[in-house]
Protein backbone atom coordinates (compact mmCIF):
# COMPACT_ATOMS: atom_id res chain seq x y z
CA UNK A 1 0.00 0.00 0.00
CA UNK A 2 2.84 2.40 0.87
CA UNK A 3 4.38 1.69 -2.51
CA UNK A 4 1.16 2.60 -4.35
CA UNK A 5 0.88 5.86 -2.42
CA UNK A 6 4.54 6.63 -3.15
CA UNK A 7 4.05 6.03 -6.87
CA UNK A 8 0.87 8.15 -6.92
CA UNK A 9 2.66 11.02 -5.14
CA UNK A 10 5.58 10.76 -7.56
CA UNK A 11 3.24 11.01 -10.53
CA UNK A 12 1.49 14.02 -9.01
CA UNK A 13 4.84 15.72 -8.38
CA UNK A 14 5.89 15.09 -11.97
CA UNK A 15 2.64 16.53 -13.27
CA UNK A 16 2.44 19.54 -10.99
CA UNK A 17 5.99 19.98 -9.73
CA UNK A 18 7.25 22.17 -12.59
CA UNK A 19 6.88 25.91 -12.78
CA UNK A 20 3.96 27.38 -10.92
CA UNK A 21 1.47 29.58 -12.72
CA UNK A 22 3.18 32.69 -11.38
CA UNK A 23 6.65 31.52 -12.45
CA UNK A 24 5.36 30.75 -15.94
CA UNK A 25 3.73 34.17 -16.11
CA UNK A 26 6.94 35.93 -15.02
CA UNK A 27 8.99 33.97 -17.59
CA UNK A 28 6.57 35.05 -20.32
CA UNK A 29 6.94 38.69 -19.25
CA UNK A 30 10.74 38.62 -19.21
CA UNK A 31 12.38 41.09 -21.56
CA UNK A 32 15.57 40.17 -23.39
CA UNK A 33 18.39 41.85 -25.21
CA UNK A 34 20.04 40.08 -28.11
CA UNK A 35 23.83 39.96 -28.29
CA UNK A 36 26.23 38.10 -30.54
CA UNK A 37 28.50 35.63 -28.79
CA UNK A 38 31.83 34.75 -30.45
CA UNK A 39 33.79 31.84 -29.00
CA UNK A 40 37.49 31.83 -29.87
CA UNK A 41 38.59 29.52 -27.03
CA UNK A 42 37.07 26.00 -26.98
CA UNK A 43 33.73 24.34 -27.72
CA UNK A 44 31.53 25.34 -24.80
CA UNK A 45 28.17 26.16 -23.25
CA UNK A 46 27.84 29.86 -22.46
CA UNK A 47 25.61 31.71 -20.01
CA UNK A 48 25.04 35.47 -20.05
CA UNK A 49 22.92 36.44 -17.07
CA UNK A 50 22.03 39.62 -15.21
CA UNK A 51 24.57 40.19 -12.42
CA UNK A 52 21.95 40.04 -9.70
CA UNK A 53 22.84 39.10 -6.12
CA UNK A 54 21.03 35.78 -6.55
CA UNK A 55 22.80 34.90 -9.82
CA UNK A 56 26.21 35.84 -8.44
CA UNK A 57 25.75 33.52 -5.42
CA UNK A 58 24.68 30.42 -7.33
CA UNK A 59 26.43 27.87 -9.50
CA UNK A 60 23.17 26.64 -11.03
CA UNK A 61 22.36 28.91 -13.96
CA UNK A 62 19.70 26.90 -15.78
CA UNK A 63 19.74 26.36 -19.52
CA UNK A 64 22.75 27.83 -21.28
CA UNK A 65 22.22 31.05 -23.23
CA UNK A 66 24.20 29.46 -26.07
CA UNK A 67 24.86 25.71 -26.16
CA UNK A 68 27.74 23.88 -27.82
CA UNK A 69 29.28 26.98 -29.34
CA UNK A 70 32.19 25.79 -31.46
CA UNK A 71 35.60 27.49 -31.73
CA UNK A 72 35.34 30.43 -34.11
CA UNK A 73 31.54 30.30 -34.10
CA UNK A 74 29.41 33.42 -33.85
CA UNK A 75 25.90 33.03 -32.49
CA UNK A 76 22.98 35.26 -31.51
CA UNK A 77 21.98 34.86 -27.86
CA UNK A 78 19.22 36.34 -25.73
CA UNK A 79 20.10 37.61 -22.27
CA UNK A 80 17.37 38.44 -19.78
CA UNK A 81 17.04 42.08 -18.77
CA UNK A 82 16.84 42.70 -15.03
CA UNK A 83 15.28 45.63 -13.21
CA UNK A 84 17.79 45.00 -10.41
CA UNK A 85 20.96 45.65 -12.42
CA UNK A 86 22.19 46.74 -15.84
CA UNK A 87 25.34 44.62 -15.51
CA UNK A 88 25.81 41.06 -16.73
CA UNK A 89 27.86 38.03 -15.76
CA UNK A 90 29.50 35.68 -18.24
CA UNK A 91 29.92 31.99 -17.44
CA UNK A 92 31.28 29.30 -19.72
CA UNK A 93 32.03 25.61 -19.32
CA UNK A 94 34.00 24.10 -22.18
CA UNK A 95 34.06 20.56 -23.54
CA UNK A 96 37.20 19.80 -21.49
CA UNK A 97 35.47 20.86 -18.21
CA UNK A 98 37.20 24.19 -17.85
CA UNK A 99 35.20 26.97 -16.18
CA UNK A 100 35.39 30.62 -17.28
CA UNK A 101 33.86 33.61 -15.48
CA UNK A 102 33.71 37.38 -15.87
CA UNK A 103 31.48 39.80 -13.98
CA UNK A 104 30.12 43.32 -14.39
CA UNK A 105 29.87 43.30 -18.18
CA UNK A 106 28.05 46.27 -19.68
CA UNK A 107 25.91 45.08 -22.60
CA UNK A 108 23.33 46.63 -24.87
CA UNK A 109 21.09 45.40 -27.66
CA UNK A 110 23.05 44.33 -30.73
CA UNK A 111 26.47 44.29 -29.07
CA UNK A 112 29.03 41.49 -29.45
CA UNK A 113 30.71 39.48 -26.68
CA UNK A 114 33.91 37.75 -27.83
CA UNK A 115 35.91 35.43 -25.58
CA UNK A 116 39.47 34.75 -26.71
CA UNK A 117 42.95 33.70 -25.56
CA UNK A 118 45.24 30.69 -25.71
CA UNK A 119 46.62 30.54 -22.17
CA UNK A 120 44.27 30.10 -19.18
CA UNK A 121 45.98 33.04 -17.46
CA UNK A 122 45.33 35.32 -20.45
CA UNK A 123 41.68 34.71 -21.39
CA UNK A 124 39.70 37.90 -22.00
CA UNK A 125 36.35 39.13 -23.25
CA UNK A 126 35.98 42.02 -25.69
CA UNK A 127 32.63 43.76 -25.89
CA UNK A 128 31.98 45.76 -29.05
CA UNK A 129 28.94 47.81 -29.98
CA UNK A 130 26.70 47.28 -33.01
CA UNK A 131 29.23 49.19 -35.17
CA UNK A 132 32.20 47.05 -34.07
CA UNK A 133 33.65 49.76 -31.83
CA UNK A 134 35.39 48.30 -28.76
CA UNK A 135 33.47 49.28 -25.61
CA UNK A 136 35.47 47.36 -23.00
CA UNK A 137 37.78 44.43 -22.37
CA UNK A 138 37.22 42.20 -19.33
CA UNK A 139 39.59 39.78 -17.61
CA UNK A 140 38.29 36.22 -17.40
CA UNK A 141 38.90 33.83 -14.53
CA UNK A 142 39.55 30.32 -15.88
CA UNK A 143 40.15 27.04 -14.06
CA UNK A 144 39.56 23.31 -14.38
CA UNK A 145 36.41 22.08 -12.66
Amino acid sequence: MKRVIGIALSILLLLFGGCTFWEQESMENTEYLTVTVVNDVREANIWILPATAANLKTTVWGTATATKVMIGESRLAKAAISEETALYMFRMIDADDFYYAADSLVLEEGWTVRIFGNDLSAIAIEVTDENGVLQNTYEVFAARL
